[in-house]
């Protein structure tokens, strides 16, 4: 069975209502959706745009509450999961395979700092993933225990 080496947890993927658990092990990292904006669709629908621009506390409480409950329910699940299954579980979720990427690197921006991985293709594919400040240090460390040669 492929040993998972590290994990992070809580990266933002394309639009910051899709969060991402990244298990990286000895051949690839595998990104596992813990939350998706489907996954909030049906109480997305029922607000109006004013409700949506600025809010309400009933709308806000319920979107964070459902958050939290499936984020903790798929991370409870992802426990008993091989890196197959847990690819499998969400059409979402990534493989980036270690020896088909170009380049890593941990990139600061004025606001955000990201982890991007350019992957062999026709192009070549950016997968990129938005950390916070206090996961930058554990996905350094990781990036240059697995892919030390690829670090840009």
């Amino acid at each position: 069975m492929e040993e998972v080496v590290g994990v992070i947890q809580g990266l933002r993927g394309r639009t910051s209502d899709i969060v991402y658990d990244l298990f990286f092990a000895e051949k690839r990292v595998v990104a596992g959706i813990v939350l998706h904006f489907s996954d909030l669709s049906d109480i997305y629908r029922k607000i109006d745009a004013w409700t949506f621009l600025f809010g309400s506390l009933s709308e806000r409480s319920q979107v964070k509450m459902r958050s939290a409950r499936l984020m903790e329910e798929r991370r409870l699940a992802f426990e008993d999961k091989t890196l197959d299954e847990i690819l499998a579980s969400h059409e979402a979720n990534v493989e980036i395979v270690y020896e088909n990427v170009v380049s890593v690197q941990v990139k600061r921006g004025l606001l955000q700092t990201s982890l991007e991985f350019v992957v062999q293709g026709d192009p070549e594919k950016k997968i990129s993933f938005w950390l916070g400040d206090s996961q930058v240090a554990e996905v350094q460390g990781l990036i240059k225990r697995l892919l030390p040669s690829k670090i840009r």
